[in-house]
C-alpha cells in the first residue's frame, strides 16, 4: 500500500508540474452549477498489528464555477462536502475469535482548484489540480459504539487530483461525469499521541477514487 500510494503521489507531480488544462468553449467562457457523486478514497499509511484497511463509499456534493481564462484554458472551483469512510479490519487475538469490524468515517469542506484540459472538441477533457480539505467530523464506530475521533485528526489537509471526464452538452448548457483519484499530499493524524485518542496509527494518508455527475450553466452572452 505504501509504495501504491508513493508510485501516485510521484506520478501526480509530474503531470501536475506539466500544466494539465482545458480549452475553454467559446461559446462558455464562464459558468456555474453544482455536482453530486461518490468518494471511495479510504485511508492508507502506517498499519497496527494484524489490521487492514478497506475503502468505503461516501458521498460528494457541492457546487462549482468555471471560467476561461485563455484559448485552451479553464479554471474551475468546486467547493464541496466531502464524506469519507473507511473499514477497519481487526484480526481475532485468539485461534477462533471473530475479526473485529470498525468504520473511520471522515467529513469535510473540501475546496478543489481544478484545471482542465479539453480534447475531441470539448466532448471530454483531463483535469489536475489541488484541494484543501476542512476536517468538520471524524467519528469511529463499532462493536456497538460511536467515538467522536476528530481531536486525533488535522483540522485542515492539502491534497492533489487527477481525472478525466466526459461533456454532455445540451444546448448551451454542460452536463459532465468524471472519475478522479484523489490522493492526500499530507498526514492526515495530529501525530504519534493521536493514537490514544483514536487515529490508529501516527501517519494516515487518504486516497482513492471519486465519481461524480454535474450540471454547468452558461453565465452571460455567448
Amino acid at each position: 500500500m505504501g509504495t501504491r500510494s508513493r508510485a501516485a503521489r510521484l506520478s501526480l507531480v509530474v503531470l501536475l508540474s506539466t500544466g494539465i488544462a482545458v480549452r475553454a468553449d467559446a461559446a462558455q467562457a464562464a459558468a456555474i452549477g453544482a455536482q453530486l457523486g461518490l468518494d471511495r478514497a479510504g485511508v492508507d499509511g502506517d498499519t497496527p498489528p494484524n489490521t487492514e484497511y478497506t475503502d468505503k463509499a461516501g458521498l460528494v456534493a457541492g457546487i462549482q464555477g468555471e471560467i476561461g481564462f485563455a484559448q485552451d484554458l479553464s479554471l474551475s472551483l468546486q467547493p464541496s462536502f466531502v464524506q469519507k469512510k473507511s473499514g477497519v479490519l481487526i484480526a481475532p487475538s485468539t485461534r477462533g475469535g471473530s475479526t473485529t469490524e470498525l468504520e473511520l468515517s471522515f467529513g469535510y469542506v473540501s475546496v478543489p482548484l481544478v484545471v482542465k484540459f479539453a480534447q475531441a472538441r470539448g466532448r471530454t477533457y483531463v483535469a489536475g489540480g489541488v484541494t484543501v480539505d476542512f476536517l468538520t467530523a471524524a467519528t469511529l464506530s463499532g462493536l456497538g459504539s460511536d467515538r467522536n475521533v476528530k481531536s486525533a485528526y488535522n483540522s485542515t489537509g492539502f491534497g492533489a487530483l487527477l481525472g478525466f471526464g466526459v461533456v454532455f452538452p445540451v444546448g448551451r448548457t454542460h452536463f459532465t461525469t468524471e472519475l478522479r483519484f484523489v490522493q492526500d499530499i499530507a498526514n492526515m493524524t495530529t501525530g504519534t499521541v493521536a493514537q490514544a485518542t483514536g487515529a490508529l496509527a501516527p501517519r494516515l494518508h487518504s486516497n482513492g477514487l471519486q465519481l461524480t455527475v454535474g450540471i454547468l450553466l452558461p453565465i452571460g452572452r455567448p
